[in-house]
């Protein structure tokens, strides 16, 4: 049978024969399959009636260093060596910047890093937020039509693709100046004095942050052009919550704060305290300690991947079978998450950007009448490491543990919980129609590649499939924006859960994809498969 756009699998079996039918749900952002099956009413009838905005890209292909396609098929074991050389070059990027005091900076961001893998004070200061940035922005404007593209011709692909990529880069510039001069890079005792970093050394960070971000473009379309597995910002992604939890959980690594020397894994931690403090104090700062990590988000974040791995797994399986093979019949699940993390990357990117502007606006401008409005940050007063949000529009979209009333301790939560659920599910009801993984182009997937549905009319297919898809990927997007929710609502996983969320919902979309290439590209021989089948 033919091969299905998708990412997951199932097998079915003929008269004397096993095969197998790759299946699943929607195309992740950044990966080639969703430029690929985006909605066919993109390609523009002409080329003389004007010049399009994805031609103004055609300056700047020669200039923006590009992957090129591989010119013969990556085998099984090489797209593993690949996918983690790529990772482990994303995690040693993590290296401080020049001229900034790493260990005197204050992070206003603590908790949106962890789903974009961002560090502060380092080259990963924007992690992928620019790049998925990007990618969510142009493929909204192809989606609504605003940009016109053919996504079956290679020179449009090529112009998109330079286009991500340039904007990621531009958007990189502009916050690294907004941040650089809102004084973010200088070390704390230096908002309250008139010393200021030189012009040439706040040069060298816009420098580094944005060959960063190019960087992590090109290794994001590295995967994305099937040397790796990917969708390559899914791949980042994952390793980086893995990395954070497991720090998190039991790094045996040490900083010095105000209590003296810590650890910054929350069970190692509770361990020290036993051997030299009493018990009951020993337990209670392991749960409540605000500088690092403790068990109080080590337990929400157990909890949200537990959450996410039950209804990960949650489906309807639809019955299919092959015009041309009378006997050769399967099923093709949908997901209950059909989005899987898009929605909650979309919101939390939304998030991120708003609170780099805002943080950037009211520095600049701190007299302004209307900062007060957009949102005021305080250093937080025993470990001077962190900014609080206190007030402002963004203060009630947040989730800063820090209040400032009773009133607020009240409001924000409930605040921040229905932004985080309308923006999911306003994204997830369009982001099928954006992409072109709505029931009516699965149902033209299907035409073409002569696959029916059991009990169904051609004709009908693709009415049977939107009663399902919206369904799954609104209800889906509920679920995810509620766990975060309730996971982070009062401000007590500081981003852990989130991210962990993330990450499991990115590594299951990743091990569909690693599954579905060992069986189809007979993966037994390889090395990598042979450890797969002793397993």
């Amino acid at each position: 049978m033919h091969r299905l756009a998708s990412g997951h699998n199932t097998t079915g079996t003929t008269t004397g024969s096993t095969y197998r039918v790759p299946v699943g749900s929607s195309p992740a952002l950044g990966s080639r399959r969703c430029l690929q099956f985006c909605q066919p009413e993109l390609v523009e009838p002409t080329l003389c009636a004007s010049v399009r905005l994805l031609d103004l890209a055609k300056p700047f292909v020669s200039l923006l260093p590009e992957v090129e396609f591989p010119y013969q098929k990556i085998g099984f074991d090489e797209k593993i060596v690949y996918t983690v050389a790529s990772v482990a070059v994303y995690l040693l990027a993590s290296l401080p910047l020049s001229n900034v005091s790493q260990g005197r900076l204050a992070d206003p961001f603590t908790w949106l890093r962890t789903p974009f893998a961002s560090q502060a004070g380092t080259a990963l200061e924007f992690g992928l937020l620019p790049i998925v940035t990007a990618g969510f922005l142009w493929q909204i404007l192809a989606g609504l039509k605003i940009v016109k593209v053919s996504f079956e011709s290679r020179t449009d692909r090529e112009l998109f693709q330079s286009w991500q990529k340039l904007t990621a880069v531009l958007i990189a510039v502009v916050y690294s100046v907004l941040l650089t001069f809102a004084g973010y890079f200088d070390p704390v005792d230096q908002f309250t004095s008139q010393e200021s970093v030189p012009i040439w050394g706040r040069l060298t960070y816009i420098v580094q942050l944005s060959f960063m971000a190019l960087i992590t473009a090109l290794l994001v379309e590295l995967l994305d052009k099937g040397y790796g597995f990917g969708p390559g910002i899914l791949a980042l992604s994952t390793a980086w919550s893995a990395t954070q939890f497991a720090t998190s959980f039991v790094g045996i690594t040490t900083s010095v704060t105000s209590r003296g020397w810590e650890s910054h894994g929350a069970l190692v931690q509770l361990i020290r305290n036993i051997r030299n403090k009493s018990f009951g104090l020993a337990i209670y700062e392991a749960f409540t300690r605000e500088n690092l990590a403790n068990l109080t988000q080590i337990y929400i974040a157990l909890a949200a991947l537990g959450v996410a791995i039950y209804f990960g797994n949650c489906r309807v399986d639809i019955p299919i079978k092959s015009a041309k093979v009378r006997s050769m019949a399967s099923v093709y699940p949908i997901k209950l998450l059909y989005c899987g993390a898009l929605p909650l990357v979309f919101t939390y990117a939304v998030l991120y950007n708003l609170n780099i502007i805002g943080f950037a606006v009211t520095r600049i401008f701190n007299t302004a009448p209307f900062a007060k409005y957009i949102g005021q940050w305080k250093l937080d007063e025993f470990t001077s490491s962190t900014y609080n949000l206190t007030c402002g529009f963004l203060y009630f979209i947040s989730a800063s543990p820090k209040n400032i009333s009773p009133i607020h301790l009240l409001v924000r939560p409930i605040t921040f919980s229905l932004f985080t659920v309308i923006v999911s599910v306003l994204f997830a009801k369009s982001w099928s129609n954006i992409s072109g993984s709505s029931g009516r182009d699965l149902a033209k997937q299907f035409k073409e590649q002569d696959i029916s549905m059991i009990g169904h009319r051609d004709t009908a297919v693709g009415k049977e499939l939107g009663k399902i898809i919206p369904v799954a990927a609104t209800t889906g997007a509920l679920i995810v924006a509620g766990v975060t929710s309730v996971a982070e609502g009062f401000g007590l996983s500081n981003g852990l859960a989130v991210g962990v969320l993330i990450g499991v919902l990115s590594a299951l979309t990743l091990l569909e994809s690693v599954m579905t290439e060992f069986q189809q590209s007979g993966g037994m021989g390889s090395q990598f498969g042979q450890l797969f089948q002793q397993r």
